[in-house]
């Protein structure tokens, strides 16, 4: 599933990560340490009908980072009301694992 990435940086894995998800500009984008540790650097939670409102915030870092905002909004349609129930599968899925 897509998800937004809206960030700058980027980390190393801490000591006994486990890498759990990639791309290509940030190869970290989540792991885990053992069961009680959950790393996303992704924001799963984004919700699609509020991405105006990100937009339009943060405009100036966009166009600085060379954000196509075009493609950003129709990706952000594409995914749709898919995002909400895969981030609620991924964090319970993961809180499932604490039983």
């Amino acid at each position: 599933m897509p998800v937004l990435h809206w960030h700058g940086d980027t980390f190393d894995l801490p000591p006994g990560a486990v890498l759990l998800a990639g791309s290509n500009l940030y190869p970290h984008q989540a792991f885990s340490i053992g069961s009680a540790v959950l790393g996303l650097q992704f924001h799963a939670e984004a919700d699609p009908a509020r991405i105006e409102q990100r937009l339009i915030g943060h405009a100036a870092e966009l166009a600085a980072s060379g954000v196509d905002v075009p493609a950003l909004r129709a990706q952000t349609a594409e995914a749709g009301g898919k995002v909400e129930p895969a981030a609620a599968a991924l964090l319970n899925s993961w809180l499932d694992g604490w039983c």
